[in-house]
């Protein structure tokens, strides 16, 4: 029989103790919220009735929150440092971890994800209460399903981490997901060179071959995570040109790796090299994703990772993909998410011009006051069925303080709409339920 603690009547010292418990091994239970959900509304329509569906989560180890943030701060210090290896790299990233982990925790989606848990489970929105909720749930899968229920969503769109084009195994209920899968991995020299391609031609056959089988076991979209690496702007490139470019690639000697997978070369032609042959490759893939019916999913923002620049990060390069014949005749979508921060407002100019692009909020559904300048600018040029709630987090009480944000802030921007510019009440509730699951629902094809 399970036992059910209200943390609110126990207080700081009290969570502390269900922490210490909990890692002493004894048992533990589900600790249910405390609080009934609000209704969060625009005139008659309550958002929180309307479901949502998280159109991009990752799967991650499951852990405290303290645990999960010692973590990104040292991922933070690493991705500020250059890519080669030089004398003293490891002291210095550790002399920059305690300042990465002091500037993430006062990050917005920090404060208000313990806010969040604070109000949901009535205790103080302490670090230790935090992670003493989360600690207390002893079953992953039941604690997301619980998260899930509780904050009305349906189902979320979880990127693979393997980079095996498989249905992926996470703690997430095996009813409540579909899958994408990351290419980037497979576009470096060192996937081709460990399965002995030597040609371009042998590299776009085993590639496509990869996103055939994706399709097959029932993959919804194919991920860019390019733009850590590269720019995201895409040139023709002939076969015979592609070519000599890998081979220019495989013999090079890169000076370092970022993410330990993208190479860095010294010297511009080389990089140029690298950068040709994957456009040859991306081509042939966006043409095979839209007759497979698979997305192309790009990550396009710049925010909190160091890893992350401006100008590798700049959309407005992809004009050419989206208007080419070959790629508009395969009739591929592209979903360009994270909201293409701080480059929005040409985000919000494609899903205007195109009926094949979307976006999406993941990440910036963290951040309550710029989500609310995205939505503005999303929603005064474009339709709403072009825009997907998403939350780009993994843990369950940021998937369900994700989505709470989203419908305070969507509610805060409707009411505008309704008030001052003349939407009727049947607009906004059509409107609030494209954004949070409407959208995604088509997009990626999730059964209602």
């Amino acid at each position: 029989m399970r036992r059910r603690h209200a943390l609110k009547m126990i207080g700081l010292g009290g969570a502390a103790a269900l922490l210490a418990q909990n890692e002493r091994g004894e048992a533990g239970s589900v600790v249910p919220p405390t609080a009934s959900r609000p209704e969060i509304k625009v005139g008659p329509v309550n958002l929180s009735m309307i479901e949502a569906i998280d159109a991009h989560t990752h799967e991650r180890p499951f852990a405290t929150a303290s645990k999960s943030n010692a973590t990104y701060a040292k991922g933070f210090a690493d991705g500020a440092l250059p890519p080669q290896p030089f004398l003293g790299r490891d002291a210095l990233r550790d002399q920059l971890i305690p300042a990465f982990a002091q500037h993430w925790e006062q990050m917005p989606p920090q404060v208000g994800l313990r806010n969040y848990i604070g109000r949901t489970y009535g205790v103080e929105p302490t670090r230790e209460n935090v992670d003493a909720v989360i600690a207390r749930h002893r079953d992953p899968t039941d604690y997301y399903r619980e998260k899930m229920d509780y904050e009305r969503i349906a189902a979320v769109v979880l990127q693979s981490e393997s980079t095996e084009p498989v249905r992926p195994k996470p703690l997430f209920p095996d009813d409540r997901f579909v899958w994408t899968f990351s290419i980037g991995p497979l576009l470096q020299p060192g996937w081709a060179k460990e399965r002995g391609i030597t040609d371009i031609e042998d590299y776009r056959r085993a590639l496509l071959d990869v996103v055939a089988t994706c399709a097959n076991n029932g993959c919804r979209g194919i991920k860019l995570p390019i733009a850590y690496y590269r720019p995201i702007s895409f040139k023709k490139v002939s076969r015979e040109d592609a070519d000599r470019a890998l081979k220019v690639a495989f013999a090079a000697k890169p000076s370092g790796y970022i993410e330990g997978r993208a190479p860095v070369y010294d010297d511009d032609a080389t990089t140029a090299a690298l950068w040709a042959y994957e456009d040859y490759l991306l081509n042939a893939l966006f043409i095979q994703a839209g007759k497979l019916n698979l997305n192309i999913v790009i990550h396009v923002c710049v925010a909190l990772n160091t890893l992350l620049r401006a100008d590798w990060n700049d959309p407005r390069g992809l004009y050419s993909t989206f208007t080419d014949p070959d790629i508009q005749r395969a009739g591929t979508r592209f979903v360009l998410i994270h909201s293409g921060y701080p480059y929005h407002h040409h985000v919000a100019s494609f899903i205007s011009q195109f009926p094949n692009v979307y976006t999406d909020l993941s990440y910036v559904s963290h951040h309550p006051g710029t989500l609310e300048e995205v939505l503005r600018v999303f929603l005064g040029l474009a339709p709403a069925e072009k825009i997907m709630h998403g939350s780009d987090f993994s843990g369950p009480e940021a998937l369900a303080y994700s989505v709470d944000n989203q419908r305070r802030v969507l509610a805060k921007v409707l009411t505008d709409y309704r008030s001052h510019f003349g939407w009727t009440d049947r607009d906004c509730e059509r409107m609030a339920r494209a954004v949070l699951s409407g959208t995604a629902r088509k997009v990626f094809g999730i059964a209602v």
